[in-house]
């Protein structure tokens, strides 16, 4: 009887633990996600900006009159670029997993890899993947400096001709609670933009509506690129948040049912020791 007591006195205080940590690492990853949407609404208007800009522009302008790797691939080649986006670390529910999945997902012989992050790292290094570069993902909200890195590899492979496109696989912050695996195409440029009927204002370009075009690409490129890199370090932390917050819940769960047994097999042995000094006081 005391043997079970002590042991359960130590499950109780183990998931006691377990609930106070998961309860900490769900507040820190709340506060970065907070963080997080304030940094995305502050590089929203660049964003929108150079996408608009390039939209009006496509509504003068033909692509196939543009001669721009960019749009047009150096190489014909069908193997692609794949950029893959991944948490450093785990305690992040099946986030992890779910990137995991689309990456297998590629025919292993038509892509090269790039990797960032340590859990897509680890997937790769499994398989049979060309993997050219590895990046970490970090635990910081990612700089819009760590942009040029992947930049120069991505430019590097793609304008060199040893690939004909580029995608980029990373999850998609949706919501608190949905973050969803997606795949986009990065280059070369590929734009919905329509050419409407309705009438518009004149622009005048200079030098001419091609080179500004063209110059503008390499930029939306850089945008397109943070503006993954966020979407991921806000999923990772509001994926984190959800799984330490379900965690917490429940370890709690256990806390209390280990208590309700522990309690219960306690007064068992009061009862028992007061019934063996009744007998002995009888006797």
């Amino acid at each position: 009887m005391a043997e079970n007591l002590n042991t359960l006195k130590r499950r109780i205080k183990t998931s006691q633990n377990i609930s106070q940590i998961a309860k900490a690492m769900a507040m820190i990853s709340a506060s970065k996600i907070r963080k997080a949407k304030e940094a995305v609404v502050r590089n929203r208007p660049y964003a929108l900006g150079i996408t608009s800009m390039l939209e009006r522009i496509l509504r003068h302008i033909e692509l196939n009159e543009v001669d721009s790797p960019y749009v047009t691939p150096v190489s014909k080649t069908a193997k692609r670029l794949v950029l893959a986006i991944s948490p450093d670390k785990g305690l992040c529910g099946a986030l992890s997993d779910n990137i995991a999945r689309g990456l297998l997902k590629f025919d292993v012989s038509k892509i090269s890899l790039i990797t960032v992050g340590k859990k897509i790292e680890k997937t790769a290094a499994g398989g049979d993947f060309d993997i050219i570069a590895s990046f970490p993902s970090g635990t910081r909200f990612p700089k819009y400096e760590s942009v040029f890195s992947l930049i120069d590899v991505v430019e590097n492979e793609y304008l060199s001709g040893k690939v004909s496109g580029v995608d980029v696989l990373y999850a998609r912050f949706q919501s608190v609670y949905q973050q969803v695996p997606t795949v986009e195409t990065l280059l070369p440029f590929e734009f919905g933009a329509e050419k409407s009927g309705v009438h518009e204002l004149v622009y005048k370009f200079e030098p001419d509506i091609q080179t500004v075009f063209t110059e503008l690409l390499p930029y939306y490129v850089e945008t397109k690129i943070y503006e993954v890199l966020i979407n991921a370090f806000t999923s990772e932390q509001a994926a984190r948040m959800v799984a330490m917050q379900n965690a917490k819940d429940n370890a709690s769960d256990i806390t209390n049912f280990f208590t309700l047994v522990y309690n219960k097999l306690r007064q068992e042995k009061i009862t028992k020791e007061i019934l063996d000094i009744s007998n002995t006081l009888v006797a």
